[in-house]
């Protein structure tokens, strides 16, 4: 008894499919790559103002990011006319910044409380009429989603003035 060792016949269809199906995967892996090259996949970043309450608070975030990137978040307080004596108070969705490994937050806040929802920092008056706060961060190694986000400016009495809301999208 012989054995061959010719593989067996294959149709013309199924060796099209085959060409076709991979030629698809070299096209889906050339804009991976392309992406990736010119920088679609890394960090980007985006701002959202509010106004209201004599306010106006703008936050500085990153819209898209990776795991381990460096970012920052900014969070702009002006009043204008200034602050005078009044502390400013400025509440974060705990979730949010829970993302992140905190390297620097500038200035420290006076104060801090929080809850199983919010961070309340308050802040001495900064001469002038802007508080800017930073947060020097990177995204947690090991974070595969991304959060919702909320800053808010907060009155005497503990309640917002205004809110601002925002979204960072995490990249695998």
């Amino acid at each position: 008894m012989s054995t061959s060792t010719l593989p067996a016949v294959v149709s013309n269809d199924t060796v099209r499919r085959a060409r076709n199906v991979r030629r698809a995967g070299l096209v889906v892996l050339a804009v991976f790559v392309l992406a990736g090259a010119t920088g679609l996949l890394g960090t980007r970043t985006s701002d959202t103002t509010v106004r209201g309450g004599g306010y106006e608070l703008t936050v500085t975030y990153p819209r898209i990011s990776r795991p381990g990137h460096a970012v920052k978040v900014q969070v702009q307080v002006r009043k204008g006319g200034g602050f005078e004596e009044q502390a400013v108070q400025v509440r974060y969705s705990t979730d949010y910044f829970q993302m992140f490994d905190e390297n620097a937050f500038t200035p420290q806040p006076d104060a801090e409380t929080a809850d199983a929802e919010f961070t309340i920092d308050e802040f001495s008056p900064p001469p002038g009429d802007v508080l800017v706060i930073t947060v020097d961060t990177r995204i947690e190694p090991a974070r595969q989603r991304g959060e919702d986000g909320q800053v808010s400016v907060l009155d005497e009495s503990g309640a917002p003035v205004l809110t601002a809301e925002f979204s960072t999208w995490i990249w695998p």
